[in-house]
């Protein structure tokens, strides 16, 4: 989760920015955040194990996000159409096993949000010192 003394730099920096500020986060947010919460949701992923003739690669070891980048602050990571079966171990639903309730979306966005934090700090810190 966000800590609040991030948050709270974040807003001191958006504040001393001024006008542009918000060009400045989304450009990293739609530049850097969603191959950042790539890289903390994938290890969370277990392959399915499942090895014969026609079956694809697990999706761990696939290229499996689609990006959204059209949003204002905010960026979806979200899967390919065939990786769309990333969703029911994240939430249980309609799984054979049930072996749901893993959250690995989640917590992999949770755990890529202080390094988004800080990219965004970065970004206002080299643009107003410039």
């Amino acid at each position: 989760m966000l800590d609040a003394d991030s948050a709270k730099e974040l807003e001191e920096r958006v504040r001393a920015f001024g006008q542009g500020a918000e060009d400045v986060v989304n450009g990293v947010l739609h530049a850097e955040a969603g191959p950042l919460i790539y890289e903390r949701i994938n290890p969370l992923i277990h392959p399915s194990g499942r090895r014969f003739k026609g079956h694809p690669a697990s999706a761990k070891s696939s290229k499996w996000p689609v990006y959204r980048t059209n949003e204002n602050l905010a960026v979806t990571v979200g899967t390919a159409r065939r990786f769309s079966y990333l969703y029911f171990p994240n939430d249980g639903v309609n799984t054979k096993r049930h072996a749901g309730e893993q959250h690995f979306m989640f917590r992999g966005a949770r755990d890529a949000s202080r390094s988004v934090m800080e990219r965004c700090i970065a970004a206002l810190t080299r643009e107003l010192d410039h």
